[in-house]
């Protein structure tokens, strides 16, 4: 039997039984994050994605749950964040994991940061660098090409650290993106999409990672519906494209695509002929159906939380939003195979309502990836 990966889940406010449209969200309070963060450090999850809002407030309700914070490097001074990492660790207990976030210029905007995207990956190098060396207490100062600061004059902040720093995860898929994850990351990140493009990729990032003399750990993201069967998995992810207005997809779809990088929805074409019928779907005011969404046994495109900042539907070949869907041997069978298959140490899943989809998933998926649970009680 493969050997067990880490499963992970998503901590966050905008929750709902379909929360990417407006209409059926939840109220976001502070007692739902509690008790997400709750949930899964009880069923036994390795650790949530969450953000940086609300991560250290968590750490009193959990005792195992690691916490995956994105950061936008340079956005903080590697002193201030390597500072906040020691206090995380020293209240958690050494529980922390960063999100390397490269980011869109829209977003980097906002932020103050306007480094162009070539830059940005030197940036992050040595943003990273530094961050590690001043988390491990180191107390020169320094002077390099985009940091700077003083010696530390203050006693250090109490531990524990973590061997090597704090873990950093990410991603990045261009020839620079790939080369930047080789020197700086811990563990490689992807959406989940067609196996032979996930194979194509991690085998890109082993090779330069191999030839910067380093080791990481491969991780994939994806939603999940799972069920005690194949057709009670297909009817709630129906269900849920059921009640999401067409309206609420198109009204970011431009501008989503845009700030990637893509044409807009009316020029947008793809050679894959069930991806450009998803587009012309989404141009004729329509979603796509089940049979323009289903790209592999049990795996579909979808939309999730995260639809109103990214392209739906996977229409732009990124991956975001694909979705695993059956009952728990084939949904187990998918996520066995494909760690087997591609070296798979990570999967971060989500699934909504939050808290519902996460016990779905430790029910009846972990049993059969050798996941060790905790009674819910």
């Amino acid at each position: 039997m493969p050997s067990t990966p880490d499963i992970l889940w998503y901590i966050g406010a905008n929750d709902g039984e379909v929360p990417w449209d407006p209409r059926h969200r939840f109220e976001p309070s502070f007692a739902a994050l509690r008790e997400q963060a709750r949930t899964l450090d009880r069923l036994g999850f390795h650790g949530a994605l969450t953000t940086a809002r609300e991560a250290i407030s968590l750490v009193a309700d959990t005792e195992r749950l690691r916490f995956v914070v994105p950061e936008y490097p340079g956005v903080k001074p590697p002193v201030l964040l390597a500072e906040e990492a020691q206090v995380f660790d020293q209240y958690s207990g050494g529980r922390l994991i960063y999100n390397q976030v490269n980011g869109a210029d829209p977003v980097l905007a906002r932020y103050g940061s306007f480094h162009s995207k070539a830059e940005r990956y030197a940036v992050s190098e040595e943003y990273w660098k530094l961050v590690r060396r001043l988390y491990l207490d180191d107390t020169d100062g320094y002077e390099g090409t985009y940091f700077g600061y003083g010696p530390r004059y203050k006693p250090a902040i109490a531990g524990p650290r973590q061997p090597g720093g704090v873990p950093v995860w990410g991603t990045g898929a261009s020839p620079e993106g790939i080369a930047h994850a080789a020197q700086v990351l811990d563990a490689y990140l992807m959406f989940m999409s067609p196996e032979s493009a996930m194979d194509a990729l991690f085998t890109k990032v082993r090779k330069a990672s191999a030839d910067a003399g380093r080791e990481m750990r491969f991780g994939v993201l994806a939603s999940v519906v799972v069920r005690e069967t194949e057709s009670a998995a297909w009817e709630r992810f129906e269900w849920q494209l059921s009640q999401t207005s067409p309206e609420s997809v198109l009204a970011t779809a431009d501008r989503n695509l845009t700030s990637f990088g893509f044409p807009p929805l009316a020029d947008l074409t793809s050679e894959d002929r069930q991806v450009q019928a998803r587009i012309d779907a989404l141009r004729a005011g329509r979603l796509p159906t089940r049979a323009e969404l289903e790209y592999a046994p049990n795996m579909a495109a979808g939309l999730t939380t995260w639809t109103g900042a990214e392209p739906p539907f996977d229409v732009a070949g990124k991956g975001t939003g694909n979705y695993l869907v059956g009952s728990a041997d084939q949904v187990a069978d998918r996520i066995l195979g494909m760690s087997e298959n591609l070296g798979i140490d990570i999967w971060i899943l989500s699934g909504w309502p939050l808290i519902d989809e996460a016990k779905y998933v430790a029910d009846l998926l972990f049993p059969r990836l050798g996941v060790t649970t905790t009674p819910d009680v």
